[in-house]
C-alpha cells in the first residue's frame, strides 16, 4: 500500500503547505491533539510562525463509567449531554461527583504531557485544530465544538490524511477544513505512514517547549 508520509514530521511539513494562507497572522494559534497530532502540530506551527499548544478532551462518564454524559476539554471547557443525564434521573451531587473525577483524570494528563503554564487565550483568535488523521472524527468533531465555546472567531481542521466522507462532515462545526490527502477507499490513518511509532510523553514535552522557546507562548487566560 502506498504511504505518502515518511513519519509524521513530513506529514506537518505537506499539511502547512496547504494551510500557508494562515502564515504570518497574529490572531493564528495552532492547537495539537495529543499524541500523535503534537509532532504534526509543531510542524505547521513552525511553518506558520503561530503558537503552538495542546487541546484534551476528557469524558465526563457515569459512576459505572460505561455512559458518557459529556464532555471537558482543555483549554477548560465543558458540555454536559442533558438528554442522556435527564433519561438517567441522574442528581446533581452525582453529576457534581463525575464531573470532579473527569477534571482529576484531564489535569493528570495535562500534567504528564505539558509543561506548567496557563491555558492559551483562544477568543477572537483563529484556531487550527491538529489531528495525525481522521477514519471517524468524533474527537476532532468534539474538540472543535468546544473550543468554539470558548469565542474563538475562525475554527480550522487540519489533519495530513483524512476520509473524504468524515472531512465533509466537519463544515458543521469548522469553518475551514484541510486535509491534503484524502484516498479513496480510506484506511485507517497509521496505514498511510511508513513511520506510526507511538508519540511519548516527553517527546510531546519536548516539542512544546521547543516551539515556546523559538516562537513564543500564546497569550493566556490566567492560571488554570
Amino acid at each position: 500500500m502506498l504511504t505518502p508520509f515518511s513519519h509524521r514530521a513530513q506529514a506537518g511539513e505537506v499539511l502547512a503547505r496547504s494551510l500557508s494562507r494562515y502564515a504570518g497572522r497574529h490572531d493564528v494559534i495552532v492547537l495539537g491533539i495529543p499524541s500523535g497530532g503534537v509532532p504534526i502540530a509543531f510542524e505547521v506551527s513552525r511553518h506558520l510562525a503561530a503558537p503552538l499548544d495542546l487541546c484534551f478532551l476528557e469524558p465526563i462518564t457515569s459512576p459505572r463509567g460505561d455512559i458518557t454524559l459529556g464532555l471537558l476539554g482543555w483549554p477548560p471547557s465543558q458540555a454536559l449531554h442533558d438528554t442522556v443525564i435527564n433519561a438517567l434521573g441522574m442528581n446533581d451531587e452525582l453529576l457534581r461527583q463525575a464531573t470532579a473525577q473527569a477534571w482529576r483524570r484531564l489535569r493528570q494528563r495535562i500534567h504528564h504531557l505539558r509543561p506548567p503554564a496557563p491555558p492559551p487565550a483562544l477568543h477572537g483568535r483563529t484556531v487550527i485544530l491538529v489531528d495525525e488523521g481522521l477514519s471517524q472524527g468524533h474527537q476532532l468533531r468534539d474538540a472543535g465544538g468546544l473550543v468554539r465555546r470558548l469565542g474563538a472567531h475562525r475554527m480550522v481542521a487540519a489533519v495530513p490524511v483524512g476520509s473524504r466522507e468524515v472531512l465533509q462532515t466537519l463544515a458543521e462545526v469548522f469553518d475551514d477544513v484541510i486535509c491534503p490527502w484524502q484516498p479513496v477507499p480510506f484506511d485507517v490513518p497509521s496505514s498511510f505512514y511508513a513511520d506510526f511509532r507511538l508519540v511519548t510523553e516527553d517527546e510531546v514535552r519536548s516539542l512544546l517547549l521547543r516551539a515556546w522557546g523559538d516562537w513564543g507562548v500564546a497569550e493566556t487566560e490566567g492560571a488554570f
